[in-house]
């Protein structure tokens, strides 16, 4: 097994896993793997090699891991490739497990995206997300699902909680949008 750190920074750009580090709470960020590599000139940080990250509850799983940033090392985008699977806690309390063959995250539009036999599975309840490309944005309430021909979007939703949720909520799945149109 091969490990090499070629910044000191590297850590610092990795901390964006899956958004969870500009949380006020602070913890560490345990991240494995077989080679992490920086670029402070291109502005990448790329972890390779059975890829693990915890950062308290929540786990990610991948084959390769990139971290962009801008010129002042702020964090752009995350994004995991190759066999990616994780585990994580929301802010709102819910427990979702999820893979798929890539997932990037847009931190200045919090937005999830899992692209490729994408699934979302929101533990404990019936709650279940599956298509060929699955983009949740936190700020809006957006989830989206798309599909190609071949394979139909699945949507499972616990119609207890959405009676459950305050309509004004932003969270309401009224606000949601889940388009179950395959793609062309």
């Amino acid at each position: 097994m091969k490990y090499s750190f070629t910044l000191e920074s590297t850590f610092a750009y990795i901390c964006v896993f899956l958004g969870l580090c500009v949380a006020a709470a602070a913890e560490n960020l345990d991240i494995q793997a077989q080679q992490v590599f920086a670029d402070e000139k291109k502005g990448i940080t790329t972890a390779t090699g059975k890829v693990k990250m915890v950062k308290g509850e929540d786990k990610l799983n991948a084959d390769k891991v990139n971290v962009y940033v801008n010129k002042n090392r702020k964090p752009l985008k995350f994004e995991a490739i190759g066999n990616v699977d994780f585990l994580l806690l929301t802010q709102d309390g819910r427990r979702l497990k999820g893979k798929s063959d890539t997932l990037i995250y847009l931190i200045e539009a919090n937005e999830y995206q899992l692209i490729g036999n994408a699934q979302v599975q929101e533990i404990g309840k019936p709650n279940f997300l599956k298509g060929e490309k699955i983009v949740l944005n936190n700020d809006n309430g957006i989830a989206n699902v798309e599909s190609n021909s071949n394979a139909p979007v699945r949507v499972i939703i616990d119609l207890n909680d959405m009676q459950n949720t305050p309509s004004n909520s932003p969270k309401s799945p009224e606000s949601k949008k889940v388009d179950s149109t395959p793609s062309q």
